[in-house]
């Protein structure tokens, strides 16, 4: 058996320059320090959420994106320099997010990769981390857009995803498939919302029916209210998709809000046990099952 520990939408944030401001970021700032949402983040807590993963018995960590709010430099280099301790203890696979990419500049400069390249996964179209009986593969939907949070996988990672499924040398091992966007909704519906959604959906959930090789787990985030759900194929499989929910959302007991995070335990394939921690305003607490 091996634990993987799953982490997303943290969002570490820092005020931009004038010289960053983007049409996107003018609204994204205006919706940070205007509207105040940075305040739905909180530094105690992202320290926290460090700590905890370090501190659950995983084998493996995966945080599947958005680490920053809008791709500044400064707001990565926070990003690496809180998260190195885990970096340093644990293998760790760090997929980006649509705030990653917020804008041009961030692509155009390699921001995700300076700042995360050794645990990006190589340098291929997909992303791979293999520990173990385990094998993760991450997807990169995300672009930087005008004024939406949509986002969709580029033909050649598709075509890589297809292969890697295909591979002999994956029968037999545990496979999880991450990725920042879920690939379907609460009620297993494709999540293709024009504004927010992945916009191909439909075509990785056929290019999943039609694999050799299912994953045993797809871990998404994306939606900061996290959900399990399920990618139903033809043959009745479901593959389990869980988006553990934003990791770190500040304590917001009024508003139903607070930080998350997950573990699973995977064997042959399978998962076999499903952990779900919730931040209770001081700490990090496993939730029984009926919670």
């Amino acid at each position: 058996m091996i634990r993987l520990a799953h982490a997303t939408d943290i969002h570490w944030f820092a005020p931009p320059t004038l010289g960053d401001l983007t049409v996107k970021r003018l609204f994204g700032s205006a919706n940070l320090y205007v509207r105040g949402r940075r305040h739905d983040f909180d530094p105690v807590v992202q320290r926290q959420l460090v700590a905890h993963l370090a501190a659950i018995d995983a084998d493996v960590v995966l945080v599947t994106g958005d680490l920053t709010a809008q791709a500044l430099a400064p707001e990565f280099e926070e990003a690496r320099r809180e998260l190195q301790p885990l970096l340093d203890r644990l293998p760790t696979l760090v997929l980006p997010g649509n705030h990653d990419a917020y804008a041009p500049d961030a692509v155009r400069e390699g921001r995700f990769r300076k700042a995360f390249g050794p645990w990006a996964g190589g340098e291929g179209p997909l992303s791979r981390l293999d520990h173990g009986e385990l094998t993760i593969l991450g997807l990169d939907p995300c672009r930087p857009t005008l004024l939406t949070a949509a986002g969709e996988v580029p033909a050649e990672q598709k075509e890589a995803l297809r292969a890697a499924l295909a591979d002999p040398s994956l029968v037999g091992r545990t496979v999880v498939l991450g990725l920042h966007y879920p690939i379907v909704d609460r009620e297993g519906r494709p999540y293709i919302r024009p504004s927010h959604g992945l916009l191909d959906a439909p075509e990785l959930i056929a290019l999943l029916d039609e694999a050799p090789v299912r994953p045993a787990l797809i871990c998404c985030g994306h939606v900061h209210h996290g959900y399990r759900s399920a990618v139903a194929l033809s043959d009745g499989t479901r593959i389990p998709l869980s988006d553990c929910g934003s990791s770190g959302q500040a304590w917001q007991p009024g508003r139903g809000r607070y930080a998350t995070c997950a573990a699973y335990d995977l064997a042959h394939n399978e998962v076999v046990g499903w952990h779900a921690y919730h931040h209770d305003g001081n700490a990090f607490v496993e939730q029984r099952a009926s919670e």
